[in-house]
């Protein structure tokens, strides 16, 4: 009985981060539409005057409530980055040029120096 715990923990958070990854794919899709829409990536995280679209804040909504984690969300007219704690010491981060990639940090949110990239 002593291991099964710790295993059955062990694939609660593999799952965990498994839906969080691919939650973080639909943001990145649904960026895109929202891009084409709109013809700038200001809606995604509601910048430059813009109001975030609709369906970006409910799937972050969602996300943050499933995971318990902010989302951190960069945009600009010709860029975005979202990033989220997967585990305590790594980020999964997509992007307007299709990066899907683990980092070490969130993305910084600093004004005037924001990260609009994963890499």
């Amino acid at each position: 009985m002593a291991t099964v715990l710790p295993r059955l923990q062990s694939a609660r958070t593999d799952g965990l981060e498994v839906k969080t990854k691919a939650e973080m794919s639909l943001i990145s899709k649904r960026a895109a539409v929202e891009e084409n829409k709109a013809l700038t990536y200001d809606v995604v995280c509601g910048s430059n005057g813009y109001t975030q679209a609709t369906s970006i804040v409910d799937q972050i909504s969602d996300l943050e409530a499933f995971t318990g984690e902010s989302v951190i969300c960069n945009s600009r007219s010709s860029v975005y980055a979202v990033s989220i704690a997967v585990s305590s010491s790594t980020h999964w981060c997509v992007d307007s040029t299709g990066t899907r990639v683990e980092r070490l940090t969130a993305l910084a949110t600093t004004p005037g120096t924001p990260e609009y990239s994963c890499e």
